[in-house]
């Protein structure tokens, strides 16, 4: 029987058995249906075993129709497939054919600069996976274990944060801001007093080693019981964040109003980074500022992969982002032997008389005479 192999094409391609015969199969359950960029959960319908660990779910095959010693009428968890199985299917004319990997280039032959290795290993891995005719979840589930295999060995893996976020620097701006204006404390709660409860953030260990979690507010009945101010009925927390034991950020998660129901306690799970020694919280509310907690010790040899750029960032980064009255030692050293380049003076731009620009600044020359 001959074979054809080929790249997924990326237009639907019509498969047939192979013209076996038996009973049909039921179809994997429809686990989303929802457009745009959603992530679904290899551990929908998974189950503990005796140890109670979490194991993931078992999946008849998709494909319908096929006989009971077909290779492919097989159960399956997400993230697994046979090669050379899952990727074949027949064609009109019964030849079999073997399905690659997704290309990245249009026509059939790459282009000549075309080099995979360039690509970030994830990617690499990614255009591995082979198009699975007729197996549309499990083709989904081996991509998404190709770009992320942690995913499908930690349950939780979605809800620990790893690494700071993107916006990072913007978020550390707006955290030096309200800084500025005081941080309170339980001992020190400023006008606020009797409301220590609801506005001094904690964090503590998880039954995870690597893993801890921060959080603020009340719940449950004793939400009731604090103190209300009025004029502050409906302020709401802007920044939950945690700081190292050099007054780096490490973990912050912005939030935003609930509008006339207000949330009453924030939390999330974070993976410090390698080198942290201790990991204090704070809580910056719209209205009554920045609000530090106790801090906790840490191992510093516990931490996330992810931020290994920030366990060995450089100097000039450590001035940026560290307190310079918290830096000891070597790293007091380091920062201190960073030169800062001097600022260049700003030369004025003559704009032509007639010009947009110039009457522009015209206008706010004009807007800035006094009435």
């Amino acid at each position: 029987m001959a074979v054809v192999r080929s790249h997924y094409p990326g237009f639907t391609v019509s498969s047939r058995p192979g013209g076996a015969q038996g009973p049909m199969a039921p179809l994997a359950p429809l686990l989303t249906s929802a457009s745009g960029q959603v992530q679904v959960s290899p551990w929908i319908d998974a189950t503990k075993d005796e140890e109670g660990k979490w194991q993931l779910p078992k999946y008849p095959c998709e494909v319908r129709g096929l006989a009971p010693d077909d290779p492919k009428n097989v159960s399956w968890r997400p993230g697994e497939y046979a090669q050379g199985v899952d990727n074949t299917d027949h064609d009109k004319n019964n030849i079999l054919r073997e399905w690659g990997g997704q290309k990245m280039w249009e026509g059939e032959r790459p282009p000549r600069e075309w080099n995979s290795r360039r690509l970030p290993p994830h990617m690499q891995e990614l255009l591995k996976v082979p198009h699975m005719p007729g197996q549309p979840m499990k083709e989904m589930f081996a991509r998404m274990k190709a770009l992320e295999p942690r995913l499908f060995t930690d349950k939780y893996f979605t809800e620990v944060k790893r690494n700071l976020p993107q916006a990072w620097p913007h978020l550390l701006r707006r955290i030096r801001w309200a800084e500025s204006f005081g941080i309170n404390t339980e001992a020190n709660p400023a006008e606020w007093a009797g409301q220590e409860k609801q506005l001094v953030p904690a964090v503590y260990l998880t039954p995870r080693f690597d893993t801890v979690t921060v959080c603020v507010g009340t719940s449950g009945a004793s939400s009731s019981s604090s103190k209300v101010i009025p004029g502050v009925e409906y302020d709401y927390l802007e920044l939950l964040y945690a700081k190292d034991q050099e007054g780096k950020l490490i973990q912050v998660v912005p939030f935003e109003s609930c509008g006339m129901t207000p949330a009453v306690f924030w939390s999330y799970s974070f993976i410090p980074p390698k080198g942290t020694t201790s990991i204090t919280p704070f809580a910056s509310f719209k209205f009554r500022g920045v609000w530090k907690g106790d801090d906790i010790e840490w191992d510093s040899a516990v931490g996330s992969q992810d931020m290994d750029w920030f366990t060995n960032m450089d100097a000039e980064t450590r001035r940026h982002m560290a307190d310079p009255a918290l830096l000891e030692d070597r790293s007091k050293a380091e920062v201190d032997a960073v030169k800062v380049p001097k600022r260049e003076k700003e030369v004025p731009v003559l704009w032509p008389e007639n010009s947009y620009q110039g009457n522009a600044a015209k206008a706010r020359m004009w807007d800035q005479i006094p009435k």
